[in-house]
Parts: structure tokens; C-alpha cells; sequence
């Protein structure tokens, strides 16, 4: 399959399955026994789920993030696609390989965005890793952060795998913790080669997950596994609420798109990952270059935008619809019509040999459409010569559902400050934040939203990616991890980051439940780490949430907006 869409050139080709209509070259041809491999679709209409939809991927020799993958299907879905949500059909399979195809063929064209809000960037460990002892310091190759009581994987999987291989570690969790032991955990940390974490579904991970988000906007080389809490699931010991377990699922999500945005790959398994600890030990590897042969699920290029290339279709092929249909999967075009649309696309006329295949006389559904559109790019070799601003047009759907009101100038594509931070029963923005800002003419993003979907998350990225100054207020009345887990992000990544935190009161109430005695620890260790890592990176430290507004208002307003940080 390594020859699709690179040493192939498309050209018609008459199917023998002429009712289908889905092979108008050598690419869709190739490309339909890889989609009909993950095909479950029992009607014979052809669909790929969205669960295996990351493996149609790979099996191309591209590989998504997760965030890209609901990114694709959101964007299947917002213009009409006759599937039901969570699939894609074989022309939109077809379209999202190319167009991903596309971006890593002009990679060397690919810069990653740096945040409006960076002011200080860190230092990229070097590409080629050599494993050097510190001088006068005790050295050890991996930390073994992440999940301790009442979990036991450290005892009996990952001492023995390291021990075995004659790996040296540095292990945390001990049974007479003493105050001495925090300055060698500190040095062990700073020093050990490889951080590996795990966070599974027996323990809240609130500061681990922090943490890692730290860690890996920091530059360090992290092993993760992160294993999700599932519903009704009898093996774990710890009992959640439904409401507590949304927030902990949530957290996770947030933090895999984080890490695999800097293609690091994510495990799901320990075995695995200390399979692959020892491999980038060994052979000098960064963890980034761990692929599908050693067990690790790689990334490339996850902060890229997907999907712009068929929203722009579909909203083509809507546009020349002339006629009045009741469903989408009615919708067809005329020969004249269909040119139309690919020229709105493309800006070129398409050449009339794509339109031989059919009767002169036949419409043309939107799934043909997309299978010309490949074979005729692919033949040209421009797959996308013409693409609307994708993230402008998400930019405004989202800031229309946020309430953000004050767009932003036509001469500059950002705004003043993300008002990141608890939602839930908080209202601090609409409260407090809006009207001060409004009244000083500071413009923002508000990212709150009535109900959470995962969808959201790559949307919610560029947004805050736009703004000049983070600000998170972690209130004590939410558990606010993901919050949490964002702002450890970015004050790693070096972002302006303005922090106002509240500790949860002891009998609070929560979403109207009460927290147990071991959330409330959790909770408040959660907020202390994250206390304690900005302190040590400068950041400013807020209590009462309307001195942390006005310090951000003075902030902006001395900072040139010309001239950055």
C-alpha cells in the first residue's frame, strides 16, 4: 500500500462492479480494499466506525491522532454525510487520505504553530539521545511516576521487566515516606532518562496527569499509559460516581490529545510500554520515533488540522444542487453541474474523460464525486490547490456557541485572553471576567460550553492557541481537572499563564454531590502540585478571582500588541 497516492497515477478505469460506481482509477481501487477491510457494515452501503478507523490509517502508512480522527468524522457529519454519526463512508475515506496523504508529502513546508501566548520556549532534548550519567548526582535511567495505592503495577510488572534487563529506576512509592526523600525525587526526576507514567482506572491520577502534561510540553521523554475508566467496569476497586467518572474520562482525553499533539504515542498496555522503555534505552531512540513494529501507536503531525478538504467539497456539491431532495443520500449533480463543483474546488476545469465512465445523461452522487476528485488530483499532482480557511470557519462556529463577543479585528487573527477554568455551577465568567474585560476593551474567548463532546477538543485548541494570555481560574466548586491538566500544559510549554486557584471546602458539594474524604485529598493535591510547578516557572498565583481579572486587564493593556512578550 506504500505506493498509493505517491507512485500511482490516476486514470479512468471501468469497474466490474458498475452499480457501485466506486473505482475511477488504480488509487480508489487500492484504496477500497483497505476501507473494505474495516467495512463492518452489514447493509452492503460501506462505512468505516469510527473505532476502526485510526487502523484504516495505518494500514496507509498515515497515522492520526485520536483528536484527528473525531476531527475527520465531525467534519464528515457537519456538511451532510449520509452516514450515521461516528462513520465515514468509502468517498470521504478516500478524500481524508488524500488530503492527509497531502501534508506529509509537503511536510517540509509544515510549521507547528507556536501558541500566541508563548513567551519563553523550551529547549528540544537533541534529536540524536545519548544516555549520559550526571556528574555528582545518582543517576537513574527511568522514574516510575504515575498511579501508587492502591495499585501494585510497579511491584509486579515493571521492577521485574527493569530489573531484568538491568535497568536502573528510580520508585517513589515507598512504605516509610519521610520529608529527606523529596530532594532525591526531585534530583531522580530531573535526571532519569525516560519518564514513565502510568495512570489507570484504579486511581484519579489527578497530579499524575498534571504532571505529565508538564513533562511533555517541557521537552522530557515520557512513556505513557493511560488506561480509561469504563462503564460498569468490575475490576476496578474504586467505586466513582457517574458524574465524578465524566470528569476523570474527560481529564484523559484532554491529556492523550496533548501528548500525541507532540507525537508521542500513548499506550494502552504496560507490557508494551516497558517493551518500548527498553527499546528507546537500548537503541538511542526518541520516543516520538517508536512506530507500529515496536508496539507503540505513533503520531505524525497531530496538531495538524483535518478535514478542510471535504468540507469544502460538500459545501461545493450542495451549492450546485439544484434540485430538492429529502435525504442526503438522494442528492446527485448533472455532468455540468458536477464540473461546476470541482472547479469551486480546485479552480480548473475537469477534464471531460472522468465524466466517460456513465451515460452521458446520469447524475452524479457526492461519493463519485469525491472518488473523481481524487484520481483527477492525484493525476495532476495537486491534491489541494484551492482550500477555504478551515480553521476561520470553525473559529466562528465555535466562538458562536462560546458567546464570544468580540471578534477579532480583520488585521490580526487573535484575541487578548482564553478564560480557561472551571465550569460546571461556576459562573465566575459571565459574573465576573466578561463584564470587567468588556468594560476595558479586552477581547476574549470564552470556551464554555452547555454539554462536553470530545469533538470539541481539537476546536477548542486552535482557540486558545489564538490568545495572547492563558488565564484559568480553578474554582471551589468544581473538580476542574482537565482544567488542571490544560494549565500544567502550558506553563511547560512556556505560555503566559495567569492562575487563579481555590481550594474545595471540606463538606463542599459538587454537580450536588459530596465529595469523599479521599476526592477531597486528591483534589487538593492536585491543585497544590499544580501550585507548586508554577511557582517554580513564575507564574503569578491568585486567590480571589476578580484581583486575577484585573491583573490580567493591567497585563494586556501594558503589553504592546505589536511586539509580544
Amino acid at each position: 500500500m506504500g505506493g498509493i497516492l505517491s507512485n500511482l497515477t490516476g486514470s479512468p478505469e471501468t469497474s466490474e462492479t458498475q452499480g457501485c460506481n466506486k473505482f475511477w482509477g488504480h488509487v480508489t481501487r487500492e484504496l477500497y480494499e483497505v476501507f473494505r477491510k474495516y467495512d463492518h457494515d452489514d447493509d452492503g452501503n460501506g462505512r468505516i466506525p469510527l473505532c476502526q478507523l485510526r487502523k484504516a490509517f495505518n494500514e496507509v502508512h498515515l497515522y492520526p491522532s485520536k483528536s484527528q480522527i473525531y476531527e475527520m468524522v465531525q467534519c464528515a457529519v457537519e456538511y451532510g454525510s449520509p452516514c450515521e454519526p461516528d462513520h465515514v463512508t468509502f468517498g470521504e475515506f478516500c478524500i481524508l487520505v488524500t488530503e492527509l496523504k497531502n501534508h506529509y508529502h509537503n511536510c517540509h513546508n509544515i510549521i507547528t504553530p507556536k501558541p500566541k501566548s508563548l513567551y519563553r520556549e523550551k529547549k528540544t532534548e537533541s534529536d540524536s539521545i545519548k544516555w549520559k550519567k550526571r556528574e555528582n548526582t545518582t543517576h537513574f535511567q527511568v522514574f516510575l511516576g504515575g498511579s501508587c495505592n492502591p495499585t501494585t503495577w510497579r511491584q509486579e510488572l515493571a521492577i521485574p521487566f527493569l530489573k531484568s534487563h538491568g535497568i536502573t529506576f528510580y520508585n517513589p512509592q515507598v512504605q516509610n515516606w519521610r520529608p529527606e526523600l523529596l530532594e532525591l525525587e526531585a534530583q531522580a526526576k530531573e535526571n532519569a532518562d525516560i519518564m514513565f507514567f502510568v495512570i489507570d482506572k484504579e486511581t484519579r491520577g489527578i497530579s499524575s496527569m498534571i504532571e505529565v502534561g508538564y513533562l511533555v510540553a517541557s521537552k522530557k521523554q515520557v512513556i505513557l499509559v493511560l488506561t480509561e475508566i469504563e462503564d460498569n467496569d468490575t475490576e476496578c476497586k474504586r467505586v466513582f460516581t457517574e458524574q465524578e467518572k465524566c470528569d476523570l474520562c474527560r481529564g484523559r482525553k484532554i491529556l492523550e490529545d496533548l501528548v500525541e499533539r507532540n507525537s508521542v504515542p500513548v499506550f494502552t498496555d504496560i507490557d508494551t510500554a516497558l517493551k518500548c522503555t527498553e527499546i528507546v534505552l537500548n537503541q538511542g531512540l526518541r520516543v516520538q520515533d517508536l512506530d507500529l513494529q515496536h508496539g507503540a501507536q505513533p503520531v505524525i503531525h497531530g496538531h495538524i488540522p483535518v478535514g478542510e478538504t471535504l468540507l469544502q467539497m460538500r459545501e461545493a456539491f450542495n451549492s450546485m444542487d439544484s434540485a430538492s431532495f429529502t435525504t442526503v443520500d438522494d442528492q446527485q449533480l448533472t455532468p455540468q453541474e458536477l464540473k461546476l463543483a470541482y472547479k469551486s474546488c480546485t479552480g480548473k476545469d475537469l477534464d471531460s474523460k472522468w465524466l466517460k465512465k456513465k451515460d452521458k445523461h446520469s447524475k452524479y452522487y457526492f461519493e463519485e464525486f469525491c472518488c473523481i476528485m481524487v484520481e483527477s488530483q492525484v493525476q495532476t499532482g495537486t491534491v489541494q490547490k484551492k482550500i477555504t480557511s478551515f480553521i476561520s470557519t470553525i473559529f466562528g462556529k465555535f466562538s458562536g456557541h462560546s458567546r464570544c463577543a468580540m471578534p477579532c479585528h480583520s488585521e490580526k487573527d487573535f484575541r487578548d485572553v482564553y478564560l480557561g477554568g472551571s465550569c460546571g455551577d461556576s459562573n465566575w465568567r459571565d459574573k465576573i471576567a466578561i463584564p470587567i474585560l468588556r468594560k476595558n476593551g479586552i477581547s476574549y474567548v470564552n470556551p464554555f460550553i452547555s454539554g462536553y463532546n470530545q469533538k470539541l477538543i481539537p476546536i477548542q485548541v486552535q482557540a486558545r492557541e489564538k490568545c495572547r494570555l492563558l488565564l484559568y481560574v480553578i474554582t471551589d466548586r468544581t473538580r476542574s481537572l482537565s482544567s488542571m491538566i490544560e494549565a500544567g500544559y502550558y506553563v511547560g510549554l512556556g505560555c503566559k499563564v495567569i492562575l487563579c486557584i481555590q481550594q474545595i471546602k471540606e463538606g463542599a458539594m459538587i454537580g450536588g454531590e459530596k465529595i469523599s474524604e479521599c476526592g477531597m485529598k486528591d483534589y487538593a493535591r492536585g491543585r497544590a502540585y499544580l501550585a507548586d510547578l508554577a511557582n517554580r516557572e513564575g507564574v503569578h498565583i491568585f486567590e480571589d478571582i476578580i484581583e486575577t481579572v484585573m491583573y490580567c486587564v493591567s497585563y494586556l493593556q501594558e503589553i504592546p500588541v505589536d511586539t509580544g512578550y
